[in-house]
């Protein structure tokens, strides 16, 4: 009879602390899915798409400058003879206008990414 009563007991327990309502369970619930403004960049950032004015470079994106200065370092990339890839490399590491810029062959041609703090630049360059 002890064994009745002791688990009558748990199961009510069990049974109260189970219990409330949908909105207050709705209340602790985590939104994970990202909000439409929300750009996936740090907060502050804003990219922007650029005009490249060049033949050969595509997709030039800017955040934190203009895209007059962003064509700069791209340009400057561009007329580095120590910024172009090593025959059989596929990555390529240097300097253009005071930001550092990194290089990866890819199927479209060398995807680039320029930074400082604070600063970014990223375009691609098509193979020849």
């Amino acid at each position: 009879m002890r064994l009745a009563i002791a688990l009558a007991a748990v199961i009510a327990a069990t049974l109260v602390a189970g219990c409330g309502s949908s909105s207050e369970q709705e209340s602790t619930r985590i939104e994970t899915a990202p909000r439409e403004d929300s750009s996936g960049g740090p907060i502050g950032a804003a990219a922007k798409s650029c005009e490249t004015d060049a033949v050969d470079a595509v997709d030039l994106r800017a955040t934190g400058i203009s895209c007059a200065r962003a064509r700069q370092v791209m340009y400057g990339w561009q007329q580095k003879s120590s910024c172009s890839t090593p025959a059989g490399a596929s990555r390529v590491a240097c300097s253009s206008r005071s930001y550092r810029c990194t290089g990866t062959r890819t199927d479209r041609g060398t995807a680039v990414s320029c930074s400082r703090p604070g600063r970014s630049v990223a375009f691609v360059v098509r193979s020849r």
